[in-house]
């Protein structure tokens, strides 16, 4: 593989990986709008900047679980994409909880 096939395939992991925190995202924000009390607006309720970051989280997850996946040769296999994406869901809420334990509150 070269150099551009290499970081094609992690971003490839970072796109799938914000796409699977996407989805879980979705679903948060759905349970905080239903949970939210009538009348309030949704700028009241909703931060962007959290999802912001939310979304980073999981493309870095994706990116680590490309890299665990990486060979010099490697080819792309549905189970792998599902994979990257499945890292985007589940892997920001630990990153984000290691994250949280070892940099300081502000």
């Amino acid at each position: 593989m070269s150099s551009s096939d290499t970081l094609a395939f992690l971003a490839i992991g970072a796109l799938l990986g914000a796409a699977g925190q996407g989805v879980r995202a979705i679903v948060g924000l759905k349970k905080e709008r239903d949970a939210a009390p009538p009348g309030k607006s949704w700028r009241e309720w909703f931060n962007g900047t959290e999802l912001t970051v939310s979304f980073l989280l999981g493309a870095i997850a994706g990116i680590i679980a490309a890299i665990s996946q990486y060979e010099p040769n490697v080819q792309l296999t549905k189970s792998m994409l599902t994979g990257f994406a499945g890292a985007g869901y589940a892997g920001a809420d630990f990153i984000g909880g290691v994250l949280q334990k070892w940099l300081p509150r502000t």
